[in-house]
C-alpha cells in the first residue's frame, strides 16, 4: 500500500517554533505576491478599459460638438437668408414710404416758409407804420411847439412894437405940447418910463415862465411818448420773441432738411452699392455652405466608417483581453499550485536535511569543515560567493561540497598532467633505446 501523505498540521507539529513561523511567513509572503499580482492584472485591464471609454467618449463629444455647431450654422444661415428676403421684399415699399415722408415734409417746409414770410413781412409792415406814425407824431409835435413858440414870441413882440409905437406917439405928442411944462412932463416921462421898464420887465418875466412851462410840457409829453415807444417796443419784442426763435429753429431745420436732400442720392447709390455687395455675399455664402455641407457629409461618412472600425477593433480587442485574462488566470493557478508543490518539496528537503544533520556524528561534521591545507582553504575562500557567509547549515554544506569538488578536480588536472609528462618521458626513453644498436651476444647462432 502507498504510504499516506501526512497532514500540514502534522508537518507544523513536527517544525520548530522558528521554523513555523518563517513556514506561515513564507506562505503569507506568497499569497500576498499572488494576491498583488491579480490586483495588477485587474488595476492594468481597467486601466486600459478607462483609457479606451475616455477616448471614445472624447471622439463622441467631438461628433456632438460638431453636429451641434453645423446645426447652429444651418440655423443662422436660414435666418440670414430670411432677413435678407424680407430686406429684399420690403426695399421698394420702404423707398415709396420714404419719398412720400420727404415730399410731405418738403410740403410742409414750403408752406411753413411761405406762411414764415407772410409774417415776416406783415411784422415789417406793422413796425414800419409803427415807426412812421412815432415820427409822424414827433414831427406834429416839434412843429406844434415851433408854431406854438414862434407864435408866442410874435405876439409878444407885437405887443411890444404897439406900445412902442403908442410911446412914441405920446412923446410926439407931448413934445408937441407946450415946453413949459417941461417938469411936469419930465416927471411924468420918468413915471411912464418907469411903469414902462415895468411893464417890459414883466412881459419879458411872463414871456419866459411861459417858454418855461411850454417847454416843461413838451418835454414831460416827448418823454411819455418816448416811454410809451420803448414799452411798446420791449413787449412787441417779447411777443415775437417765441416766434423768432421759431423762425430761427425752422431756418436750422431747413438747412439741415436742404443738407439730407443734397446727402439723399449719395445714400441711395451707397444703399444700391451695399445691396449688391449683400447680394454677392449670399450668393458666395450659398455656394460655401454648399461645399461645406458636401465635405462634412463627406467627413460624417469617413468618421462613421472609422468608428465601425474602431469597434470592431474594440470588442476584438476586448474578446482577446478577456481570452488572455482567463489564460492567465489559469496559468496563474496553475503557477500558484506549482509554487506550492515546490514550497512542499522545500520544506520536506529541509526536514530531510535536518534530520540527516541530526542523525550524523560529530566527527563527520568536523571533518567536513577542517580543510586539507591553506591552498584549499585559499581556493574555498576565492570560489565562495560573498552572500554564502551568512547562510545556513544546508548552504556551508554545499559550500563544503562544492570546495571538496574543485579541490578533487585540480588534483586530477595534476595528476593528469604528471601522467602525460611521464607517458611524454617514456616515449623519448623508448624511441632512444629503439635507434640505439644492440649488442649480438656470443651464443648467438644464426639459423
Amino acid at each position: 500500500m502507498p504510504k499516506k501523505k501526512k497532514g500540514k498540521g502534522n508537518k507544523l507539529a513536527r517544525m520548530s517554533d522558528e521554523e513555523r513561523v518563517r513556514y506561515l511567513q513564507h506562505r503569507a509572503e506568497l499569497e500576498l505576491e499572488a494576491k498583488r499580482r491579480k490586483q495588477q492584472l485587474i488595476a492594468a485591464f481597467t486601466k486600459n478599459k478607462l483609457k479606451r471609454e475616455e477616448a471614445f467618449a472624447r471622439l463622441n463629444t467631438a461628433k456632438i460638438n460638431e453636429q451641434w455647431r453645423f446645426i447652429l450654422r444651418r440655423i443662422k444661415c436660414k435666418e440670414l437668408h430670411k432677413n435678407v428676403e424680407y430686406l429684399w421684399n420690403n426695399f421698394d415699399r420702404l423707398m415709396k414710404m420714404k419719398n412720400l415722408m420727404i415730399q410731405r415734409l418738403h410740403s410742409e417746409l414750403e408752406a411753413a416758409d411761405v406762411n414764415h414770410r407772410r409774417l415776416q413781412e406783415a411784422h415789417i409792415k406793422m413796425m414800419d407804420l409803427i415807426i412812421g406814425r412815432c415820427k409822424q407824431k414827433c414831427i406834429d409835435l416839434h412843429e406844434s411847439f415851433a408854431r406854438e413858440y414862434n407864435r408866442v414870441a410874435s405876439n409878444e413882440t407885437n405887443e411890444l412894437n404897439r406900445i412902442r409905437n403908442n410911446l412914441e406917439q405920446y412923446c410926439s405928442q407931448l413934445q408937441n405940447i407946450n415946453f413949459g411944462q417941461d417938469k411936469r412932463i419930465e416927471n411924468i416921462l420918468m413915471q411912464t418910463k418907469i411903469q414902462n421898464a415895468v411893464n417890459i420887465y414883466s412881459i419879458a418875466y411872463l414871456k419866459e415862465d411861459s417858454l418855461s412851462c411850454l417847454m416843461h410840457y413838451v418835454s414831460n409829453e416827448v418823454e411819455k411818448l418816448w416811454r410809451q415807444l420803448n414799452e411798446m417796443i420791449t413787449e412787441y419784442e417779447k411777443n415775437t420773441e417765441d416766434k423768432r426763435k421759431q423762425y430761427e429753429y425752422l431756418k436750422e431745420q431747413d438747412n439741415a432738411h436742404r443738407i439730407d436732400v443734397a446727402q439723399y442720392p449719395k445714400l441711395q447709390t451707397q444703399l444700391q452699392r451695399v445691396i449688391k455687395s449683400l447680394k454677392q455675399d449670399t450668393h458666395a455664402l450659398s455656394q460655401k455652405r454648399e461645399q461645406s455641407i458636401m465635405k462634412l457629409n463627406d467627413q460624417i461618412i469617413h468618421m462613421r466608417k472609422k468608428t465601425k472600425n474602431l469597434r470592431q477593433i474594440f470588442s476584438m480587442n476586448q474578446v482577446m483581453d478577456t481570452a488572455q485574462l482567463k489564460k492567465l488566470t489559469i496559468i496563474s493557478a496553475s503557477v500558484r499550485k506549482e509554487l506550492q508543490r515546490i514550497s512542499e518539496k522545500g520544506s520536506t528537503v529541509l526536514s530531510l536535511l535536518r534530520m540527516c544533520s541530526n542523525l550524523e556524528p560529530f566527527s563527520l561534521t568536523v571533518q567536513k569543515y577542517t580543510l586539507r591545507d591553506m591552498g584549499s582553504r585559499r581556493v574555498f575562500t576565492s570560489c565562495m560567493s560573498e552572500p554564502f557567509d551568512k547562510l545556513d547549515k544546508f548552504w556551508e554544506q554545499f559550500n563544503y561540497i562544492k570546495s571538496d569538488n574543485i579541490f578533487m578536480k585540480k588534483e586530477c588536472d595534476k595528476l593528469s598532467f604528471e601522467n602525460k609528462q611521464l607517458k611524454n618521458t617514456l616515449r623519448t626513453y623508448l624511441l632512444t633505446i629503439s635507434k640505439a644498436p644492440v649488442a649480438r651476444s656470443l651464443t648467438y647462432i644464426s639459423v
